[in-house]
């Protein structure tokens, strides 16, 4: 038999292997990234709404712990957290303790609220009772005029949103 031919023989065979490698360490790469994710998720699930505030938002912890919430954050209650961009928070340190709890309570709501349930229309009372109005436009929700920027972030004890700006009592 010719070289050539020899040759030309093996290629396909070649080619088979070489793919079916590939497509075991795409599925085990896969599989391995939904596994790192899965276990992200698990270790959320486990993170009170208090200490996910502290790890990701140093400002607003600080805040929120000058307001004499953070034992409520960091128990088994439910609780929706509101929370606003860390620079536009740096405007209410060094500012009385009652301000700071009254702009805090704006950005807390007892229960745990997805996106989907900020209804058009909707009243919905604060921790420190005062009421949040929301507004449904096309692809975003307001409250108080102030817009979803991330929502849906589930946590052990509630459910956190970013939002764009600082809501005021």
């Amino acid at each position: 038999i010719p070289y050539k031919c020899i040759r030309t023989a093996f290629v396909p065979m070649k080619s088979k292997l070489y793919y079916l490698y590939l497509g075991i360490v795409l599925i085990l790469a896969t599989f391995l990234t939904s596994n790192k994710a899965a276990a992200q998720d698990t270790d959320l699930q486990r993170t009170t709404i208090m200490q996910y505030v502290i790890k990701e938002r140093p400002v607003l912890a600080e805040l929120l712990t000058t307001a004499g919430m953070a034992p409520a954050l960091s128990g088994n209650a439910s609780y929706t957290l509101l929370m606003p961009p860390e620079a536009r928070l740096q405007e209410l340190k060094g500012q009385p303790v009652e301000k700071i709890r009254a702009v805090m309570a704006m950005h807390l709501i007892k229960g745990a609220m997805t996106g989907s349930d900020f209804k058009e229309g909707s009243r919905l009372q604060n921790y420190g009772g005062a009421t949040l109005n929301v507004c449904r436009k096309k692809d975003s929700t307001l409250l108080n005029g102030v817009q979803f920027r991330t929502a849906d972030l589930a946590l052990r004890n509630g459910v956190v949103h970013e939002i764009a700006g600082v809501l005021q009592p």
